[in-house]
């Protein structure tokens, strides 16, 4: 499953204990990394990072309608 720009995403279970259960939005992607926006807020202004793709997983479309 190749990650794509607006694709929803988590990090990888056990990968970073304090990110389980956040979701994301891949905004741009550049070589191996991408900027993500944070979506499981309800923050007007989302925050932003920067990801390794290898390190996150696509949500299927099931759990994105949760």
């Amino acid at each position: 499953m190749d990650i794509k720009i607006n694709d929803l995403v988590t990090f990888k279970k056990g990968l970073y204990l304090d990110e389980e259960g956040a979701v994301y939005r891949v905004l741009e992607i550049n070589g191996d990394r991408c900027v993500l926006e944070f979506v499981s807020t309800d923050m007007v202004i989302r925050p932003q990072s920067v990801a390794i793709l290898s390190e996150l997983e696509k949500l299927s479309k099931r759990e994105e309608q949760k």
